[in-house]
């Protein structure tokens, strides 16, 4: 059976190169929809990656215990309901009868199985953060299991929703009885499409799961194409070969708000922004170089010449309205005789040489952006070396902590805790700075439930951020998507592509 539809499949994919809509319309009849994201999968493996990319694919193969609606606010998955027996204890109650794709049934050993594997240092789980403050999982009975913590922990929803990646739950039995790697290419799930095959950077095929403990999705058939050019991915959403293109840069947009495309658009939680390796001996160590990098590049310019006035500002590294945003900081001002002023008294009169590290078509007008903010600093006498990487490799470079010098990466997060703790917290995954008093903040943020408390602690943390410049921070990016007009679709805020609820109109 699974050959006969993979061959269906191929056919159907084999039509892409229609030019009229003819494609998009025979997709919509199928039950089929055509994904081109900037990236292929990393993995299949939840535990074992850090891409957005990724994530799209495997939230369709695997569930979280928690989910987000379209309104942004947390409700069940795997888990019917959640409490507190006490504050360092998170306690959920399961949903019964569901079974992973293989037949296994899912239960709270299960639970305990998914994020023992993940919090494992053997694991090596790039997303380890997100889950880090969980010292402890007990299964109560079959359907209640006990997550526990050190600290009270405000943001567990976060840490065990999907777009934390290694909360996506497993299968124990499969995977105890192939090797530890199995995941990675034959993965099993209990989410609404079982996987078929992936080749590649081509395609990852799925199909829907009749049996799935939602119901059937509407959508019978998934395919994920990597497309790095954003310009190939636009040609191909107007040909009809895709039903979704995401980051269409903003002057693309007219092009396709008439006949087969249109455009689903929200405002996300995506940051933009530079980080600086302070960690290694150079320029980049001194705060003031990090302060005149901030005053240099005309971040507001870039924002109107390239995204078109698309976006928020921000003044630090954290979407205007997550949790601890700070409502009394001011970005840095374009100022580059203030630039050069700072680089002077740090030591660099005449500027220096430093690389500018990227992946290349993965962030929305990333190298535009690049480029923009080297010209600018070229202008105090910093010359920059770029250097970009395919995201692949990216994420090889990432887990290694190899970035270098002036690095942009791109993160969100609804909660200062889910970006300041691993970008800015010494010795975190994602973190090229180390502060002490940060650190006693950040922890102090995240092992509290009181919600005043908490925000009063992450108002002192911003100042130090601000003033210790660690990031350039720059702007909260929309989530621009091309679509195929008969798709109804919703695009959540979170940037994750989820179709389990998408249909086409009849």
């Amino acid at each position: 059976m699974k050959k006969l539809f993979a061959a269906s499949l191929l056919c159907a994919i084999a039509t892409f190169a229609a030019s009229d809509g003819a494609s998009a319309q025979t997709h919509a009849s199928q039950g089929l929809v055509v994904v081109a994201q900037k990236a292929d999968a990393y993995t299949m493996d939840p535990a074992k990656h850090s891409s957005f990319s990724t994530a799209n694919v495997l939230m369709h193969l695997y569930d979280p215990l928690v989910t987000r609606d379209e309104k942004g606010n947390f409700a069940p998955a795997l888990a019917l309901s959640w409490s507190n027996p006490d504050p360092l204890t998170w306690r959920f109650k399961l949903r019964q009868g569901v079974k992973f794709h293989d037949g296994e049934a899912f239960d709270a050993q299960t639970v305990k199985f998914t994020f023992d594997r993940a919090l494992d240092p053997a694991t090596k789980a790039p997303y380890y953060s997100r889950i880090s403050a969980i010292k402890q999982v007990v299964v109560v009975d079959k359907y209640t299991v006990d997550f526990k913590t050190a600290t009270p922990y405000p943001t567990m929803l976060f840490s065990v929703y999907e777009a934390s990646f290694p909360a996506l739950i497993v299968p124990p039995r499969y995977v105890k009885a192939h090797d530890a790697n199995i995941l990675a290419t034959r993965p099993v799930g209990t989410g609404p499409y079982r996987f078929v095959e992936w080749v590649k950077d081509d395609r990852v095929v799925m199909e829907a799961n009749p049996d799935y403990w939602g119901g059937a999705p509407a959508i019978k058939k998934i395919v994920w194409r990597p497309i790095s050019e954003p310009r190939t991915r636009i040609a191909e959403l107007k040909a009809g070969g895709v039903d979704i293109a995401e980051n269409v840069p903003p002057g693309e947009m007219k092009s396709l708000q008439a006949g087969s495309s249109k455009i689903v658009s929200i405002p996300s939680d995506f940051l933009f922004f530079f980080a600086f390796d302070t960690l290694k001996p150079g320029p980049l160590q001194d705060k003031r170089v990090r302060q005149a990098i901030n005053y240099a590049i005309n971040v507001d310019a870039i924002q109107k010449a390239i995204l078109e006035g698309t976006g928020q500002r921000v003044a630090v590294n954290l979407p205007k309205d997550a949790f601890g945003y700070p409502a009394d900081i001011a970005p840095y001002p374009y100022d580059p005789v203030k630039a050069k002023a700072l680089l002077a008294e740090a030591g660099f009169p005449n500027g220096f040489t430093i690389p500018m590290t990227s992946r290349q078509g993965y962030l929305l007008k990333d190298k535009e952006i690049m480029e923009a903010a080297a010209g600018f600093l070229s202008k105090v006498g910093i010359k920059v070396v770029p250097k970009y990487m395919e995201p692949g490799v990216w994420a090889q470079v990432s887990e290694k902590k190899g970035r270098e010098g002036i690095m942009y990466p791109g993160w969100s997060g609804a909660d200062a805790d889910m970006v300041w703790y691993p970008l800015l917290a010494t010795g975190q995954y994602q973190s090229y700075f180390s502060n002490k008093a940060l650190d006693a903040l950040l922890l102090e943020g995240r092992s509290t439930l009181d919600v005043d408390r908490r925000k009063k602690t992450y108002e002192a943390a911003a100042k130090i951020i601000k003033e210790e410049a660690p990031h350039l921070p720059m702007f909260q990016a929309p989530l621009i998507f091309g679509v195929n007009a008969r798709l109804n679709w919703q695009a959540r805020s979170d940037t994750l592509i989820d179709l389990r609820h998408a249909q086409y109109a009849r």
